[in-house]
């Protein structure tokens, strides 16, 4: 996993190139002035989902994880808490979506909580559960979420 803020003098060059190519996108448009949707970087290697996400309570949601993906996060507006913890692969799974590429699990253990807020970003890996979309202050709030998903694929280019 990574967290970190856009526009730190981090040039980001530890990461793999699939990653500082969203960042820069990230970084060069302006992510508000999109409309929700899907916005292909490279085809169904790497796409942007920009939506308009509403926060919720922890009680009642579930970790996720994926296998072929990466979900590179990014708030250029508002923000959210996120619950994080490794993924050991004997979590029970809640909920199977194969063809989303998501897997909701029951629980995690050793989750730890992130405070993403505008300009954050985080990188999931699939060895990353995350528990995404938890309230950030006292209520529910909808703000803007852009959300990369980069082929674990790409990792190998």
């Amino acid at each position: 996993m990574i967290f970190s803020k856009l526009g730190t003098k981090n040039p980001y060059t530890a990461c793999p190139k699939a990653i500082r190519d969203v960042l820069r996108y990230f970084e060069t448009t302006d992510m508000l002035s999109l409309a929700p949707g899907r916005y292909e970087l490279q085809g169904d290697d790497i796409y942007v989902n920009v939506m308009d996400m509403t926060t919720h309570p922890f009680e009642g949601s579930h970790p996720e994880v994926h296998e072929k993906y990466i979900d590179l996060m990014y708030w250029p507006e508002g923000g959210e808490r996120i619950g994080v913890a490794p993924y050991l692969g004997t979590e029970e799974i809640f909920e199977d979506r194969p063809e989303n590429d998501i897997k909701l699990l029951e629980n995690v253990a050793d989750e730890s909580i992130l405070l993403a807020t505008a300009g954050c970003f985080a990188v999931f890996f699939p060895w990353d559960a995350h528990r995404p979309a938890l309230i950030l202050k006292d209520t529910p709030a909808t703000s803007r979420k852009c959300v990369a998903k980069i082929s674990i694929q790409m990792l190998n280019r």
